[in-house]
Protein backbone atom coordinates (compact mmCIF):
# COMPACT_ATOMS: atom_id res chain seq x y z
CA UNK A 1 0.00 0.00 0.00
CA UNK A 2 2.63 2.77 0.82
CA UNK A 3 4.07 1.33 -2.41
CA UNK A 4 1.04 2.47 -4.10
CA UNK A 5 1.09 5.40 -2.45
CA UNK A 6 4.38 6.94 -3.21
CA UNK A 7 4.04 5.51 -6.93
CA UNK A 8 0.88 7.66 -7.03
CA UNK A 9 2.83 10.64 -5.72
CA UNK A 10 5.25 10.61 -8.78
CA UNK A 11 2.82 10.28 -11.39
CA UNK A 12 1.06 13.05 -10.06
CA UNK A 13 3.48 15.00 -9.70
CA UNK A 14 5.04 14.34 -13.24
CA UNK A 15 1.51 15.25 -14.58
CA UNK A 16 1.04 18.75 -12.60
CA UNK A 17 4.65 19.47 -14.34
CA UNK A 18 3.61 18.57 -17.89
CA UNK A 19 -0.21 20.54 -17.41
CA UNK A 20 1.95 23.64 -15.92
CA UNK A 21 4.58 24.22 -19.38
CA UNK A 22 3.64 27.13 -20.72
CA UNK A 23 2.73 27.14 -24.31
CA UNK A 24 6.17 28.71 -25.76
CA UNK A 25 7.77 25.68 -23.57
CA UNK A 26 5.38 23.30 -25.26
CA UNK A 27 5.96 24.81 -28.85
CA UNK A 28 9.87 25.10 -28.25
CA UNK A 29 10.09 21.50 -26.88
CA UNK A 30 7.85 19.86 -29.92
CA UNK A 31 10.04 21.72 -32.52
CA UNK A 32 13.35 21.38 -31.81
CA UNK A 33 14.02 18.56 -33.87
CA UNK A 34 12.06 20.02 -36.76
CA UNK A 35 14.38 23.41 -36.88
CA UNK A 36 17.99 23.79 -37.26
CA UNK A 37 19.39 27.77 -36.64
CA UNK A 38 16.37 29.20 -36.77
CA UNK A 39 14.89 27.35 -40.06
CA UNK A 40 12.17 24.93 -40.44
CA UNK A 41 13.65 21.52 -41.78
CA UNK A 42 10.14 21.02 -43.19
CA UNK A 43 10.58 24.24 -45.26
CA UNK A 44 13.36 24.04 -46.31
CA UNK A 45 12.39 20.80 -47.71
CA UNK A 46 10.67 22.42 -50.00
CA UNK A 47 14.35 23.29 -51.79
CA UNK A 48 14.68 20.37 -53.59
CA UNK A 49 11.19 19.78 -54.46
CA UNK A 50 11.35 22.85 -56.61
CA UNK A 51 14.98 21.92 -57.67
CA UNK A 52 13.80 18.58 -58.82
CA UNK A 53 11.22 20.34 -60.84
CA UNK A 54 13.44 22.54 -62.54
CA UNK A 55 15.35 18.87 -64.11
CA UNK A 56 12.41 16.64 -64.41
CA UNK A 57 11.22 19.55 -66.78
CA UNK A 58 14.28 19.19 -68.58
CA UNK A 59 15.31 23.01 -67.90
CA UNK A 60 18.14 22.27 -65.49
CA UNK A 61 20.70 19.34 -65.72
CA UNK A 62 21.02 19.44 -62.00
CA UNK A 63 22.18 21.79 -59.15
CA UNK A 64 23.58 21.70 -55.84
CA UNK A 65 22.57 24.42 -53.47
CA UNK A 66 23.93 25.08 -49.42
CA UNK A 67 22.37 27.20 -46.89
CA UNK A 68 24.14 28.37 -43.44
CA UNK A 69 23.32 30.29 -40.84
CA UNK A 70 25.49 31.37 -37.59
CA UNK A 71 28.38 29.65 -39.15
CA UNK A 72 26.70 26.18 -39.52
CA UNK A 73 25.35 24.60 -42.99
CA UNK A 74 21.84 23.56 -42.32
CA UNK A 75 21.17 22.69 -45.80
CA UNK A 76 23.07 21.20 -48.52
CA UNK A 77 21.91 18.85 -51.47
CA UNK A 78 22.33 17.86 -55.04
CA UNK A 79 19.66 17.22 -57.26
CA UNK A 80 19.73 15.55 -60.69
CA UNK A 81 22.79 15.32 -63.23
CA UNK A 82 26.61 16.87 -62.94
CA UNK A 83 26.85 15.33 -66.68
CA UNK A 84 24.35 14.30 -68.63
CA UNK A 85 25.44 12.19 -71.59
CA UNK A 86 27.71 10.15 -69.25
CA UNK A 87 24.68 9.51 -66.74
CA UNK A 88 27.23 11.01 -63.88
CA UNK A 89 24.86 12.50 -60.81
CA UNK A 90 25.35 15.93 -59.65
CA UNK A 91 28.07 15.28 -56.64
CA UNK A 92 28.71 17.62 -53.58
CA UNK A 93 32.41 17.93 -54.97
CA UNK A 94 31.19 19.02 -58.43
CA UNK A 95 33.44 21.87 -59.87
CA UNK A 96 31.59 24.39 -61.62
CA UNK A 97 32.68 27.38 -63.89
CA UNK A 98 31.62 30.55 -61.68
CA UNK A 99 32.42 33.05 -64.41
CA UNK A 100 31.10 36.87 -62.39
CA UNK A 101 31.23 35.14 -59.20
CA UNK A 102 35.22 35.72 -59.80
CA UNK A 103 34.83 39.12 -58.77
CA UNK A 104 34.17 39.12 -55.21
CA UNK A 105 37.33 36.94 -54.86
CA UNK A 106 39.15 39.50 -57.09
CA UNK A 107 38.15 42.55 -55.32
CA UNK A 108 39.32 41.17 -52.34
CA UNK A 109 42.79 40.32 -53.44
CA UNK A 110 42.64 43.89 -54.40
CA UNK A 111 41.55 44.31 -51.25
CA UNK A 112 44.63 43.15 -49.08
CA UNK A 113 46.89 45.38 -51.37
CA UNK A 114 44.89 48.64 -50.55
CA UNK A 115 45.05 47.42 -46.83
CA UNK A 116 48.79 47.67 -47.53
CA UNK A 117 48.70 51.21 -49.08
CA UNK A 118 49.55 49.82 -52.51
CA UNK A 119 47.09 52.39 -53.74
CA UNK A 120 44.34 54.58 -52.78
CA UNK A 121 40.32 54.33 -54.34
CA UNK A 122 40.12 57.49 -56.21
CA UNK A 123 43.80 57.33 -57.71
CA UNK A 124 43.99 57.39 -61.75
CA UNK A 125 43.85 53.61 -63.31
CA UNK A 126 46.41 55.01 -65.46
CA UNK A 127 49.00 56.02 -62.77
CA UNK A 128 49.47 52.15 -62.39
CA UNK A 129 48.61 50.74 -65.98
CA UNK A 130 49.45 53.81 -68.76
CA UNK A 131 47.89 51.82 -71.18
CA UNK A 132 44.75 53.29 -69.90
CA UNK A 133 45.54 56.94 -70.18
CA UNK A 134 43.56 59.65 -72.46
CA UNK A 135 40.84 57.57 -73.51
CA UNK A 136 37.95 58.11 -75.88
CA UNK A 137 34.23 58.51 -74.85
CA UNK A 138 31.26 57.48 -77.12
CA UNK A 139 29.29 60.64 -78.10
CA UNK A 140 27.56 59.53 -81.16
CA UNK A 141 26.92 57.63 -84.39
CA UNK A 142 28.63 54.42 -85.72
CA UNK A 143 31.30 53.41 -87.89
CA UNK A 144 33.47 56.05 -89.65
CA UNK A 145 30.67 58.29 -88.54
CA UNK A 146 31.07 57.71 -84.70
CA UNK A 147 31.37 60.64 -82.78
CA UNK A 148 33.85 60.44 -80.18
CA UNK A 149 35.15 62.86 -77.12
CA UNK A 150 37.75 63.06 -74.81
CA UNK A 151 37.27 62.09 -71.46
CA UNK A 152 36.25 64.61 -68.95
CA UNK A 153 37.81 62.94 -65.61
CA UNK A 154 40.00 60.11 -65.39
CA UNK A 155 38.93 56.45 -64.59
CA UNK A 156 39.42 56.21 -60.68
CA UNK A 157 40.26 52.77 -59.36
CA UNK A 158 36.68 52.70 -57.10
CA UNK A 159 34.98 53.10 -60.39
CA UNK A 160 36.39 49.89 -61.34
CA UNK A 161 35.08 48.53 -58.64
CA UNK A 162 31.49 49.85 -58.94
CA UNK A 163 31.56 49.63 -62.79
CA UNK A 164 30.89 53.24 -63.52
CA UNK A 165 34.35 53.28 -65.74
CA UNK A 166 32.69 53.06 -68.56
CA UNK A 167 34.08 49.66 -70.10
CA UNK A 168 31.59 47.70 -71.63
CA UNK A 169 31.38 43.54 -72.19
CA UNK A 170 29.91 43.54 -75.64
CA UNK A 171 26.88 41.67 -74.33
CA UNK A 172 24.54 44.22 -75.90
CA UNK A 173 23.48 45.89 -79.32
CA UNK A 174 25.35 49.54 -78.75
CA UNK A 175 27.39 51.15 -80.98
CA UNK A 176 29.96 50.87 -78.60
CA UNK A 177 29.56 47.03 -77.75
CA UNK A 178 29.49 46.26 -81.17
CA UNK A 179 33.27 47.62 -81.30
CA UNK A 180 33.88 45.20 -78.11
CA UNK A 181 32.86 42.38 -80.26
CA UNK A 182 35.12 42.52 -83.27
CA UNK A 183 37.96 43.55 -81.20
CA UNK A 184 40.72 41.56 -80.04
CA UNK A 185 39.41 41.74 -76.71
CA UNK A 186 36.06 40.41 -77.82
CA UNK A 187 38.28 37.91 -80.39
CA UNK A 188 40.39 36.57 -77.33
CA UNK A 189 42.69 37.37 -79.36
CA UNK A 190 45.01 39.87 -77.30
CA UNK A 191 48.01 38.45 -75.41
CA UNK A 192 49.35 39.49 -71.51
CA UNK A 193 51.42 42.05 -73.13
CA UNK A 194 48.58 44.06 -75.92
CA UNK A 195 45.41 43.01 -73.76
CA UNK A 196 45.20 46.64 -72.57
CA UNK A 197 46.50 48.40 -75.70
CA UNK A 198 43.68 46.89 -77.09
CA UNK A 199 41.23 47.80 -74.33
CA UNK A 200 42.47 51.28 -74.72
CA UNK A 201 41.53 51.45 -78.31
CA UNK A 202 37.70 51.10 -77.47
CA UNK A 203 35.93 53.64 -76.48
CA UNK A 204 34.07 53.75 -73.05
CA UNK A 205 30.31 53.90 -73.10
CA UNK A 206 30.12 57.30 -71.12
CA UNK A 207 32.22 59.65 -69.10
CA UNK A 208 34.02 58.02 -66.05
CA UNK A 209 32.04 57.99 -62.79
CA UNK A 210 28.39 58.96 -64.25
CA UNK A 211 26.86 55.55 -65.02
CA UNK A 212 26.57 51.95 -63.80
CA UNK A 213 27.65 50.24 -67.07
CA UNK A 214 28.93 46.19 -66.33
CA UNK A 215 31.95 45.19 -68.17
CA UNK A 216 35.42 44.14 -68.28
CA UNK A 217 36.29 46.38 -65.39
CA UNK A 218 37.10 43.63 -62.32
CA UNK A 219 39.30 42.10 -65.05
CA UNK A 220 41.50 46.00 -65.40
CA UNK A 221 41.57 45.36 -61.41
CA UNK A 222 42.89 41.62 -62.02
CA UNK A 223 45.48 43.06 -63.94
CA UNK A 224 46.38 46.22 -61.26
CA UNK A 225 46.71 42.94 -58.55
CA UNK A 226 49.48 41.80 -60.87
CA UNK A 227 51.35 45.22 -61.17
CA UNK A 228 51.53 45.86 -57.58
CA UNK A 229 51.84 42.25 -56.79
CA UNK A 230 54.69 41.19 -59.31
CA UNK A 231 52.67 37.84 -59.82
CA UNK A 232 50.13 36.72 -62.27
CA UNK A 233 46.63 37.11 -60.22
CA UNK A 234 46.57 33.27 -59.51
CA UNK A 235 49.46 33.02 -57.79
CA UNK A 236 48.65 35.82 -55.46
CA UNK A 237 45.15 34.86 -55.20
CA UNK A 238 46.66 31.31 -53.87
CA UNK A 239 48.65 33.21 -51.93
CA UNK A 240 46.32 35.32 -49.95
CA UNK A 241 43.10 33.50 -50.40
CA UNK A 242 42.93 30.02 -51.14
CA UNK A 243 45.94 28.39 -49.41
CA UNK A 244 45.26 30.38 -46.42
CA UNK A 245 41.70 29.37 -46.15
CA UNK A 246 42.36 25.91 -47.89
CA UNK A 247 40.49 26.13 -50.97
CA UNK A 248 41.82 23.45 -52.43
CA UNK A 249 39.55 23.46 -55.75
CA UNK A 250 38.96 27.12 -56.69
CA UNK A 251 42.06 28.22 -59.50
CA UNK A 252 41.93 29.21 -63.24
CA UNK A 253 42.11 25.80 -64.45
CA UNK A 254 40.80 22.23 -63.50
CA UNK A 255 43.89 19.38 -62.16
CA UNK A 256 44.02 17.07 -64.29
CA UNK A 257 43.26 14.37 -62.27
CA UNK A 258 39.75 16.13 -60.87
CA UNK A 259 38.12 16.94 -64.89
CA UNK A 260 36.04 14.06 -64.00
CA UNK A 261 34.55 16.30 -61.34
CA UNK A 262 34.05 19.12 -63.59
CA UNK A 263 29.90 19.58 -64.33
CA UNK A 264 28.83 20.22 -67.92
CA UNK A 265 27.24 23.30 -69.53
CA UNK A 266 24.24 23.61 -71.07
CA UNK A 267 22.52 26.19 -72.54
CA UNK A 268 18.58 26.48 -74.87
CA UNK A 269 18.37 24.70 -77.91
CA UNK A 270 15.81 24.37 -80.92
CA UNK A 271 12.18 24.33 -79.37
CA UNK A 272 13.76 25.53 -75.59
CA UNK A 273 14.83 22.39 -75.02
CA UNK A 274 17.74 22.09 -72.41
CA UNK A 275 21.33 20.74 -74.74
CA UNK A 276 24.96 20.66 -73.72
CA UNK A 277 26.73 23.85 -74.73
CA UNK A 278 28.70 23.24 -77.98
CA UNK A 279 31.42 25.71 -77.04
CA UNK A 280 32.74 27.70 -73.48
CA UNK A 281 33.23 31.35 -72.98
CA UNK A 282 36.49 31.83 -71.49
CA UNK A 283 37.95 28.28 -73.08
CA UNK A 284 37.80 25.01 -71.54
CA UNK A 285 39.44 25.49 -68.11
CA UNK A 286 41.49 22.57 -68.77
CA UNK A 287 44.91 24.57 -68.71
CA UNK A 288 46.36 27.46 -67.49
CA UNK A 289 45.05 30.43 -69.49
CA UNK A 290 47.57 32.58 -70.54
CA UNK A 291 45.33 35.57 -69.00
CA UNK A 292 44.07 35.07 -65.68
CA UNK A 293 40.48 36.84 -66.09
CA UNK A 294 39.63 38.58 -62.94
CA UNK A 295 35.61 39.33 -64.23
CA UNK A 296 35.29 35.57 -64.67
CA UNK A 297 37.86 33.06 -65.18
CA UNK A 298 37.85 31.01 -62.17
CA UNK A 299 36.26 27.45 -61.12
CA UNK A 300 35.26 26.31 -57.77
CA UNK A 301 32.99 23.99 -55.49
CA UNK A 302 30.43 25.09 -53.44
CA UNK A 303 32.29 24.29 -50.46
CA UNK A 304 35.09 25.97 -51.87
CA UNK A 305 32.83 29.36 -52.23
CA UNK A 306 30.85 28.63 -48.91
CA UNK A 307 34.38 28.96 -47.02
CA UNK A 308 35.16 32.39 -48.69
CA UNK A 309 31.88 34.08 -48.17
CA UNK A 310 32.08 32.90 -44.42
CA UNK A 311 35.25 34.56 -44.27
CA UNK A 312 33.32 37.73 -45.38
CA UNK A 313 30.47 36.82 -43.36
CA UNK A 314 32.74 36.70 -40.13
CA UNK A 315 34.08 40.03 -40.58
CA UNK A 316 37.37 39.04 -42.71
CA UNK A 317 38.06 35.82 -40.98
CA UNK A 318 37.41 32.29 -40.62
CA UNK A 319 38.74 29.43 -38.64
CA UNK A 320 41.52 31.40 -36.98
CA UNK A 321 43.05 33.06 -40.84
CA UNK A 322 42.24 36.74 -41.31
CA UNK A 323 42.23 37.50 -44.90
CA UNK A 324 40.85 40.57 -44.67
CA UNK A 325 40.16 43.77 -41.69
CA UNK A 326 36.68 44.05 -40.48
CA UNK A 327 36.23 47.78 -41.74
CA UNK A 328 37.23 46.47 -45.23
CA UNK A 329 34.85 44.07 -45.06
CA UNK A 330 32.09 46.58 -44.13
CA UNK A 331 33.34 49.09 -46.72
CA UNK A 332 33.45 46.09 -49.57
CA UNK A 333 29.67 45.55 -48.70
CA UNK A 334 28.58 48.81 -48.38
CA UNK A 335 26.28 50.83 -51.18
CA UNK A 336 28.89 53.19 -52.68
CA UNK A 337 26.34 54.37 -55.49
CA UNK A 338 25.45 57.96 -55.54
CA UNK A 339 21.56 58.44 -55.19
CA UNK A 340 21.35 59.45 -58.47
CA UNK A 341 22.63 56.02 -60.02
CA UNK A 342 20.59 53.92 -56.99
CA UNK A 343 19.04 51.62 -57.84
CA UNK A 344 22.23 50.45 -60.22
CA UNK A 345 19.95 48.99 -63.06
CA UNK A 346 16.46 49.38 -63.76
CA UNK A 347 15.49 45.55 -63.87
CA UNK A 348 17.41 46.00 -59.96
CA UNK A 349 14.76 47.77 -57.55
CA UNK A 350 16.07 48.65 -54.19
CA UNK A 351 19.62 47.33 -55.25
CA UNK A 352 23.01 49.36 -54.86
CA UNK A 353 26.20 48.37 -55.55
CA UNK A 354 29.20 48.11 -53.51
CA UNK A 355 33.04 46.28 -54.48
CA UNK A 356 31.90 43.96 -57.24
CA UNK A 357 28.68 43.09 -55.01
CA UNK A 358 25.58 44.35 -55.57
CA UNK A 359 23.77 45.27 -51.91
CA UNK A 360 19.72 45.43 -50.83
CA UNK A 361 19.35 49.06 -49.92
CA UNK A 362 15.89 48.50 -49.62
CA UNK A 363 14.49 45.82 -48.78
CA UNK A 364 10.90 46.57 -49.33
CA UNK A 365 11.49 47.33 -53.51
CA UNK A 366 13.56 44.33 -54.37
CA UNK A 367 11.86 41.35 -55.88
CA UNK A 368 12.33 38.53 -54.07
CA UNK A 369 12.76 37.89 -49.75
CA UNK A 370 16.25 39.50 -48.64
CA UNK A 371 17.31 41.95 -46.35
CA UNK A 372 18.24 45.69 -46.30
CA UNK A 373 22.32 45.37 -46.37
CA UNK A 374 22.17 41.53 -47.85
CA UNK A 375 25.05 41.57 -50.77
CA UNK A 376 26.10 39.06 -53.09
CA UNK A 377 26.49 38.16 -56.98
CA UNK A 378 25.92 35.30 -59.78
CA UNK A 379 28.00 33.94 -62.49
CA UNK A 380 26.76 33.61 -66.25
CA UNK A 381 26.70 30.14 -66.06
CA UNK A 382 23.95 30.41 -63.77
CA UNK A 383 25.94 30.51 -60.43
CA UNK A 384 24.64 32.25 -57.36
CA UNK A 385 25.52 33.95 -53.88
CA UNK A 386 23.80 36.04 -51.21
CA UNK A 387 25.50 37.22 -47.55
CA UNK A 388 23.07 38.56 -45.33
CA UNK A 389 24.97 39.94 -41.94
CA UNK A 390 21.23 40.69 -40.53
CA UNK A 391 20.22 37.03 -40.83
CA UNK A 392 23.83 36.01 -40.25
CA UNK A 393 23.05 33.65 -42.94
CA UNK A 394 24.89 32.61 -46.76
CA UNK A 395 22.81 31.27 -49.79
CA UNK A 396 24.59 29.63 -52.47
CA UNK A 397 23.41 28.11 -55.60
CA UNK A 398 25.32 26.06 -58.68
CA UNK A 399 24.03 24.88 -61.78
CA UNK A 400 25.75 25.22 -65.30
CA UNK A 401 23.53 26.99 -67.36
CA UNK A 402 23.65 29.51 -69.96
CA UNK A 403 22.22 32.46 -70.29
CA UNK A 404 22.05 33.88 -66.77
CA UNK A 405 18.65 34.11 -66.01
CA UNK A 406 16.45 32.46 -68.51
CA UNK A 407 14.58 30.49 -65.93
CA UNK A 408 14.30 32.43 -62.44
CA UNK A 409 15.33 29.36 -60.40
CA UNK A 410 17.84 31.85 -58.44
CA UNK A 411 14.62 33.71 -57.48
CA UNK A 412 12.66 30.92 -56.57
CA UNK A 413 15.91 29.73 -54.48
CA UNK A 414 15.91 33.00 -52.52
CA UNK A 415 12.34 33.25 -51.68
CA UNK A 416 12.66 29.23 -50.75
CA UNK A 417 15.72 30.14 -48.23
CA UNK A 418 14.07 33.15 -46.51
CA UNK A 419 10.35 31.36 -46.32
CA UNK A 420 12.31 28.54 -44.13
CA UNK A 421 13.21 31.22 -41.10
CA UNK A 422 10.58 30.37 -38.19
CA UNK A 423 13.25 32.20 -35.45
Amino acid sequence: MKRFLILSLVLFAAACNATSLTPETKAAQSTTADVVQGLSKQRLSRIDKVMQNYVDENKLAGTLTLVARNGEIVHKSAIGMQNKADSIPMSEDAIFRIYSMTKPITAVAALTLWEEGKFHMNDPIDKYLPELKNLKVYVSGSGEDMVLEDAKFPIRIIDLFMHTAGFSYGFTGSEVDNLYRNSAIGLGTADPDTVLAELAKLPLNHQPGTKWHYGVNTDVIGFLVEKLSGKKLGEYMQDVIFDPLQMNDTGFSVKPENLSRLASIYTVGENGVTIAMPSEPLGDFKSDPAIHNGGGGLTSTIDDYFVFAQMLLNGGEYNGVRILGRKTVEYLSSNHMPDNLTPYADNSPGEGYGLAVSVTVDESKVKFLGSTGDYGWGGAASTYFRIDPKENMILISMTQFMPYGFYPYMDDYRNLVYQALVD
